[in-house]
């Protein structure tokens, strides 16, 4: 896990955090355990219901944006057909992370966790499948894996 990244879970662990993306529900951390390798997320309303992220989804997700050197890539957020070279297409290809057999949603919430942590940035690209602007990611660190 990134170090610069676990630092900051641990320094927002139990606080209310403001997503960077617009419309984003706030959520607060409710567990950071490096012994599980998992972060859990509880949004604003809905607090007896906690959304795991694994650290390999992070890493996985530096990974793409430390491979494209500066460019962006897409974050992709559908679980029906992620599609490779974005953010969820990386995190949930095959393997799945470690007990999770089935994808859910989660670009969003890890490329929130790497802007709020100061690796990397957002912004927006052409979908070159639907010619729309979409959300894009890029790292504006080197990150150390």
């Amino acid at each position: 896990m990134n170090k610069t990244l676990l630092a900051w879970m641990k320094a927002n662990k139990g606080k209310i955090v403001s997503p960077p993306r617009s419309r984003a529900k706030d959520f607060d951390i409710s567990e950071v355990s490096e012994i599980k390798k998992i972060v859990k997320i509880r949004f604003e309303g809905r607090e007896n219901l906690a959304l795991p992220l694994t650290f390999e989804m992070f890493e996985r997700a530096l990974s793409i944006i430390s491979d494209k050197q500066g460019e962006w890539v897409r974050l992709g957020t559908s679980i029906v057909n992620a599609q490779p070279n974005t953010i969820e297409g990386e995190i949930w290809k095959k393997p799945f992370p470690i007990n999770y057999k089935i994808p859910y949603k989660s670009a969003s919430h890890v490329c929130d966790f790497l802007v709020l942590s100061g690796l990397a940035e957002y912004g927006k690209i052409v979908n070159p499948i639907s010619g729309r602007k979409v959300q894009a990611i890029r790292s504006i660190t080197r990150t150390k894996r």
